[in-house]
């Protein structure tokens, strides 16, 4: 049963981390935009858009069944295991499982629980900010994904096309990346490295010290009503259980099972020959807190001394150094990430008229900055790709949030909804088509001394073709030219009109609106009949 119910477990991760995997990556746009609702199970992005249901949820699984959530719907924890499995594959290769014995290791608690606070103080007093955006796991996985996996699939499309175009196959095409941010190249090349080390060192160490959403799951789970328990009178202290608890929260020396970092994987379920480790229900009542009486302990001293010495026996002391290392784990990374902000300045866009303020996405709401987690999902899912992640544009607090970047092809499509539709943080406001048509996200400056009309004398009007309400228009100017002229109330700041302008800086740009706006209907010119009655010529 136990077998089973672990490979269920591992079906459900796989299954789950596959899908957010692919919505991320796909770059076709073709799998469909009301997968999103899977997003709103992850718990920062439930308690950022006030969904009160899903938090219940979550807390009524973790009193049930401990943190079901980490091993099962967090992507980051199922990518903390896929780092894990590639440990395992290469260390048999290399012929050194003894290093696959895991260790025992004391609880962080100060570390945990102090990300934690610092966390929901940073939520309940700016609703968000900084902390909850570095921290979110959910967030964290968008942001590797969109960094490091999505470029890598669309060159390998790209490859695939060149090579099935060459040979008359025109099923595959090439695709454009225009959401290419270096900033977040390099800030996700750190973290990974970061998660890399600490899963190749302590396994699920950053779930356990690190994640606000695991250290609030811990505080119901240590009194969940189903949890791994060991049963005193079977165990033989042949350390099976505590070698393959990736959590390291298994001290069979004392018969203790830490459930407060426990993620219910299952692994050591299915380890134990003597049928001394399962699944029990204990109540609301926990046996011991990790301290047995002393006669029993020196009982179990005892059946020790009497049982043939197992694999792995030599791991029985947890090592004294695993706090100080856990700690300079998280120091060295907290050092490499603020090290990146220097490294990444060089990546801001050049060429563009200066602004006071970027246009933020359509629907953002009043207190965008503290409800955006900067999860990148809006960006990948944007067909026009004109939403991409800040760097200082924003200011420091807005690092890495979507703003909107114009360029040639880039612009915000007149009748598109998709990044609020897709928005799981309730950061991005949903509307329907005919509410999207008159969002003011921006208005439209134009600088007439750098307009080519004026300073080359040459005609032009491709911002006035372009606009979709009418904000900008053609004018009278000198030599039989036009000019464009603006009227702001009816912009809706979409920026068709600045992506396609030719000269640099733009001669017409678009001025981010906080808060946004509703604009006045579009001039649309109504259509007359006209009756023919004879040939044209």
């Amino acid at each position: 049963m136990y077998r089973t119910l672990k490979y269920i477990r591992r079906f459900l991760a796989v299954a789950v981390g596959g899908i957010i995997l692919l919505y991320f990556i796909d770059f076709t746009q073709w799998l469909p935009d009301r997968l999103h609702s899977l997003l709103h199970l992850q718990i920062v992005p439930a308690l950022m858009s006030g969904m009160v249901g899903i938090l219940v949820l979550h807390l009524v699984l973790a009193l049930l069944v401990g943190r079901i959530y980490c091993s099962v719907l967090c992507p980051l924890g199922i990518l903390q295991d896929f780092i894990y499995r590639i440990k395992i594959w290469y260390k048999r290769i290399a012929k050194k499982q003894k290093d696959l014995r895991l260790k025992y290791t004391k609880p962080l608690d100060i570390l945990r629980y102090s990300v934690l606070g610092a966390t929901a103080i940073s939520f309940l007093i700016f609703g968000g900010g900084l902390l909850v955006l570095w921290l979110d796991p959910y967030s964290n996985f968008g942001r590797l994904v969109t960094a490091l996996v999505k470029p890598v699939a669309v060159w390998g499309n790209n490859i695939i096309a060149s090579v099935a175009n060459d040979m008359g196959n025109y099923s595959f095409y090439n695709v454009s990346l225009y959401t290419f941010s270096w900033t977040l190249l390099i800030s996700s090349s750190i973290l990974l490295i970061v998660l890399i080390v600490m899963v190749w060192r302590r396994q699920r160490l950053w779930c356990n010290t690190i994640c606000p959403a695991g250290a609030l799951l811990s505080l119901l789970s240590k009194y969940s009503l189903i949890r791994v328990s060991i049963d005193d009178s079977k165990c033989v202290h042949c350390r099976k259980c505590t070698q393959t608890c990736k959590s390291r929260c298994i001290e069979d020396k004392q018969y203790h099972v830490d459930t407060s970092r426990c993620v219910s994987c299952y692994n050591c379920l299915t380890v134990c020959k003597y049928d001394a480790i399962g699944l029990a229900v204990d109540g609301w009542k926990r046996k011991s807190k990790g301290v047995v009486p002393k006669k029993q302990v020196e009982a179990a001293t005892d059946r020790q001394a009497d049982t043939p010495q197992g694999p792995g026996q030599e791991f029985i002391q947890a090592p004294a150094q695993g706090a100080n290392v856990s700690r300079n784990l998280f120091l060295k990374g907290s050092a490499a990430a603020l090290a990146a902000i220097p490294m990444a300045a060089w990546a801001l866009p050049t060429g563009l008229q200066k602004r006071t303020l970027n246009a933020r996405p359509p629907g953002a709401v009043d207190n965008f900055g503290e409800k955006c987690t900067a999860c990148q999902l809006c960006a990948n899912r944007c067909p026009m790709q004109v939403i991409k992640p800040a760097f200082m544009e924003n200011g420091f607090t807005g690092m890495m949030q979507p703003y909107l970047y114009f360029q040639p092809h880039c612009y915000c499509n007149y009748e598109c909804t998709i990044c609020s539709d897709v928005c799981p943080n309730g950061a991005l406001e949903h509307m329907t088509v005919e509410q999207k048509k008159i969002r003011q996200i921006g208005i439209v400056n134009f600088v007439v001394d750098e307009c080519i009309v004026k300073s080359e004398n040459q005609d032009c009007g491709a911002c006035a073709e372009h606009c979709p309400t009418g904000a900008v228009e053609m004018v009278p100017y000198q030599n039989g030219l036009t000019i464009p002229e603006i009227e702001p109330n009816i912009c809706i700041g979409c920026g068709a009109c600045e992506s396609i302008c030719p000269v640099r800086p733009r001669a017409i740009f678009i001025e981010g609106l906080r808060p946004q706006g509703v604009a006045d209907a579009p001039h649309i010119q109504e259509a007359t009949e006209t009756v023919i009655d004879d040939f044209g010529f």
